[in-house]
């Protein structure tokens, strides 16, 4: 996928989540006053680009090119970023499956479970996503509903789950400091033999 393309397609998503927040949001946003809600939209709509940018670099690295992913997930975590993910039936109070700190070792964490599952391509889809902000910081929350392919006739594994975050304004625009994943089933389908 081009850089432009790449580019477009994250534009459009932002602009489709401002459309989403404005039409959901109003109400909260006056409840919660401020003299700038201009602003806070905009933040929000930045905000919530924070998850379809970190399912972009997944997938990416999904397809094999961790070098991009890694480039990807950078525009979305903060440098010191903690990254966990609880598998279905864990105790959420206890360690988490996997964890890293950093995008770059939490690229080739997601690398190594898509290898050692033979993946060959993913699809990351993120909805639900609800922001609460305390001046430049806040936690947001979104569903995931996930395909990854083994192979395209035969096999997919499907996870759905819910991730909780938490972020940060930087220098750089907001970015997400902490997420966790909390998936609460993972199937695997297969297409019956011929």
């Amino acid at each position: 996928m081009t850089l432009f393309r790449r580019r477009f397609i994250r534009a459009l998503a932002v602009a489709l989540s401002c459309l989403a927040t404005v039409a959901v949001t109003p109400v909260a946003d006056a409840k919660k006053g401020g003299s700038d809600a201009g602003q806070r939209l905009s933040d929000r709509a930045e905000i919530a680009d924070l998850t379809y940018c970190y399912a972009e670099g997944t997938d990416a690295i999904g397809r094999g090119e961790l070098a991009v992913g890694k480039a990807i997930y950078k525009e979305c975590f903060t440098t010191g970023a903690k990254v966990a993910a609880y598998f279905p039936g864990a105790d959420p109070n206890g360690p988490p499956g996997l964890l890293a700190v950093g995008t770059d070792a939490w690229a080739v964490a997601v690398q190594g479970v898509f290898e050692t599952n033979g993946y060959i391509s993913t699809q990351h889809l993120m909805s639900n996503i609800r922001i609460d902000l305390d001046g430049n910081s806040g936690t947001m929350t979104s569903y995931l509903s996930a395909t990854h392919v083994i192979d395209p006739a035969g096999a997919v594994e499907l996870a759905h789950g819910t991730y909780v975050d938490n972020i940060v304004r930087t220098s750089q625009g907001w970015r997400i400091s902490k997420r966790t994943l909390y998936l609460i089933s993972f199937l695997r389908l297969e297409s019956p033999a011929p």
